[in-house]
């Protein structure tokens, strides 16, 4: 199906058929990509009594059930809840169907090489993406005034998708990044990590105050009515080249503050 929608007073066209899945599928009891060592989701079928529905048990049909980490063993999307005593409700925040995107590819650097800042102790060799080398890639995009942003860090291989990042420490944001980002008036920021933060903040989680509250200050509240969202564990192939796409985000409608997410991305025709 071809779709035509308007953006900034500018018409494109998208081939519904031509859309390329952004996320990781999600193998229960198969690989899945790790954060802070979590239990791995997990599907197994209805027991009643004596009955295990499974087909494969001799059951006519398949019940199953499933355990699974929504933050820390798959795409997903959060939203404001995640700081928040009340939780939300992520189903009520995405309310717009495609989103007007810029996808741009970064190199993290090491932190001692950078200018930039984070709120709390960092070793200098440390990975981070910073402010400068997101907006090198952006620059060329910004008069395009996207909705949503979505970030592919580099090495991109195959074996990204399925990493225990205990054991291979992924990079982060610096504080200057996300205050780009925020400055940009980003609603929707993707990136293929498990975090916009460091594994280990000393549980502040500032990068996501940035996006979430002020743009300036990583210890700031954040306003509880925010509606965007930050989908972190999508992974984008190589085949995907930078530059002005659509983007809609799936998610099932949990009253949660985050969900499990299957981002589509359309390339305008």
């Amino acid at each position: 199906m071809i779709l035509s929608t308007i953006h900034d007073g500018t018409e494109y066209q998208i081939d519904t058929s031509q859309s390329v899945d952004i996320s990781i599928p999600y193998n229960f009891n198969g690989k899945q990509p790790n954060f802070y060592d979590v239990e791995m989701g997990k599907l197994s079928p209805l027991k009643t009594g004596d009955n295990s529905w499974s087909v494969a048990d001799g059951a006519v049909c398949n019940v199953p059930e499933i355990s699974m980490n929504i933050h820390c063993s798959g795409t997903h999307t959060e939203s404001v809840g995640h700081l928040l005593e009340n939780s939300g409700d992520i189903g009520s925040i995405l309310k717009d169907g495609i989103l007007p995107t810029v996808f741009i590819t970064v190199l993290p650097d090491s932190f001692q090489n950078t200018h930039e800042d984070y709120h709390c102790t960092v070793n200098g060799d440390e990975s981070v993406i910073t402010a400068a080398s997101i907006k090198l890639q952006f620059e060329k995009w910004k008069n395009l005034h996207p909705h949503a942003l979505i970030i592919r860090t580099l090495p991109n291989n195959d074996e990204k998708q399925f990493l225990r990042f205990s054991e291979a420490p992924p990079p982060f944001f610096t504080n200057e990044a996300l205050m780009y980002i925020y400055g940009l008036g980003i609603k929707h920021l993707i990136v293929d990590l498990p975090s916009v933060d460091r594994m280990s903040d000393n549980g502040i989680l500032g990068n996501h105050r940035i996006f979430w509250g002020d743009g300036l200050n990583p210890k700031c509240e954040v306003d509880p009515k925010s509606e965007k969202t930050i989908t972190e564990l999508a992974y984008i192939p190589n085949s995907v080249e930078d530059g002005f796409y659509f983007l809609n985000i799936q998610i099932p409608h949990f009253v949660c503050d985050a969900a499990p997410s299957r981002p589509l991305l359309y390339k305008v025709i």
